[in-house]
């Protein structure tokens, strides 16, 4: 985010550059026009949609969540900024000393809100600061027994319920996770929606259920869609019997506050990206799209959109006839939207707010992820998932080592928990083709750099472990992977 001296200093300017910009606006526009309209090769079904039409369609779905996101970041990452700073100051003392009241001063009103409705919406915002601060406390030298403790306590209940309750008691550390998105998220929706019907719409909890439904800087989104991503990977499921029937908890029940359509994981993500990883087949490529060019991202939202609803999918097995994966699709798909038409029949802005603005949400955030974890591409071997997956060493938002995306789809069958290992396993064959990989980073950065087209940085957290390239031929290296379109010769999978 800039600083608020960049900001003002760019206000300041602004009397200065806007008539240069407003002359500009008709050039501007032609081009961009130009750039719409220029013939092109295109995949199954996106030869249909005009890029036009996908341009101003990526458009309204970036400008309908913008108001509400931009608020969930102004609030989540300064918030969390500010309170890392603020927490290690002298005069902040008394607060750390008082924290643990503090706490109860919520819990205890929070506890009639919910038994009783004796609170107004603005009462539980005073969490998320509160969460924020904490993150910043948890990294001081005196929280170090709280750091070496908390998370063994949390396991010692976890591993026990792991054994009992999971056909792989390793995944154990989802369980937590799974309690917080499947009982407190849901709690708050009903919460707003009572809140709703009594006293019509409310900025305060709108805004109070997005901000805890994501989190600290979008930590609960992102574990929630992990979870959703790993339970659709899971053909048997994550629990064993007598516990089966929590099976598809994620996708059919956390997943319903988080925009995912049932099935569309198990399904979609299964059979099509993972069968054609990425490539022209895959109905969410971005193969025939030049990555360097910021504006090709407004014309992935569309096809990504379409590929979460489950629209796409459905249009490429029918195509192929695969009868059974389309009655499985239909069925979460009808599940889901015959749900969304009955709310918005009943209450239809409630239904806009708290359900179909998660829904977009999800699919601009998962767009965003999946147009740069299949960003690069080597022209010569478009199908080499070392280069055309994304590996981040040491990355700082690793949910369940999903930063070894070249393990998840070369090496399905690997744990989560050994992706590293493997990773080390097969260091020689990454280093033997450059593989695409990136340290010290993460996805939310390699996305800015991307779209800022700051190649000078995203070279410095590219990582060549032959150690042979300098900082010019990393950077060209960049350019050129992103650079490569694939037309219809571009198959290279299964």
């Amino acid at each position: 985010l800039p600083s608020a001296a960049q900001l003002a200093s760019k206000v300041r300017q602004m009397p200065t550059t806007a008539p240069s910009t407003f002359a500009q606006l008709p050039t501007k526009s032609a081009a961009l026009w130009q750039w719409l309209t220029r013939t092109r090769w295109k995949p199954f079904p996106w030869v249909y949609l005009p890029d036009s039409l996908a341009f101003a369609w990526g458009v309204f779905v970036l400008l309908f969540i913008a108001p509400i996101v931009a608020i969930e970041i102004g609030v989540t990452v300064p918030v969390m900024a500010l309170g890392k700073a603020e927490w290690r100051q002298k005069r902040m003392s008394w607060v750390r000393e008082r924290l643990p009241e503090l706490v109860r001063s919520v819990s205890r009103p929070l506890g009639r809100l919910m038994l009783r409705d004796a609170l107004v919406a603005i009462e539980i915002g005073v969490t998320v600061p509160v969460m924020a601060l904490g993150k910043a406390e948890w990294r001081q030298k005196r929280m170090s027994w709280v750091r070496e403790r908390l998370p063994e306590l949390v396991r010692s209940v976890s591993r026990p319920l792991g054994r009992l309750m999971l056909r792989d008691p390793r995944n154990h550390s989802y369980l937590p996770w799974m309690a917080l998105g499947g009982i407190m998220v849901p709690i708050l929706f009903f919460w707003a929606l009572r809140r709703y019907v009594n006293y019509g719409l409310e900025f305060s909890t709108l805004m109070t259920y997005h901000l805890i439904r994501m989190g600290p800087r979008f930590q609960l989104f992102a574990h929630m869609h992990t979870l959703i991503h790993k339970e659709g990977h899971s053909h048997n499921g994550f629990f064993k019997k007598p516990f089966e029937f929590l099976n598809c908890t994620s996708e059919w029940w956390i997943g319903l506050f988080y925009g995912v359509v049932p099935w569309n994981y198990y399904i979609a993500h299964m059979k099509i990206h993972h069968r054609w990883h990425n490539e022209v087949d895959d109905v969410s490529t971005n193969l025939d799209l030049d990555r360097t060019n910021p504006l090709s991202f407004v014309l992935y939202v569309p096809r990504f959109t379409l590929y979460w609803m489950g629209l796409s999918p459905l249009a490429l097995f029918v195509q192929r006839g695969e009868w059974a994966l389309i009655a499985k699709l239909v069925q979460g798909m009808v599940a889901y939207y015959g749900m969304t038409v009955a709310l918005f029949w009943w209450r239809p802005t409630f239904c806009l707010l708290y359900v179909v603005f998660p829904h977009t949400e999800a699919c601009v955030f998962l767009c965003a992820i999946s147009y740069l974890w299949h960003a690069f591409v080597e022209e010569t071997d478009p199908g080499n998932q070392y280069v055309n997956s994304v590996t981040i060493l040491d990355g700082h938002d690793n949910i369940w080592n999903e930063d070894y995306h070249v393990v998840h789809h070369y090496f399905p069958n690997v744990h989560w928990s050994e992706a590293p290992k493997h990773f080390e396993l097969q260091r020689e064959k990454y280093a033997a083709v450059t593989a695409t990989i990136f340290q010290d980073t993460e996805e939310g950065k390699l996305l800015e750099w991307l779209f800022e087209q700051n190649w000078d940085e995203m070279a410095k957290h590219f990582v060549d472990l032959n150690g042979k390239l300098t900082h010019a031929e990393k950077k060209d290296l960049l350019v050129r992977r992103l650079s490569v379109i694939c037309d219809e010769k571009g198959r290279d999978g299964k």
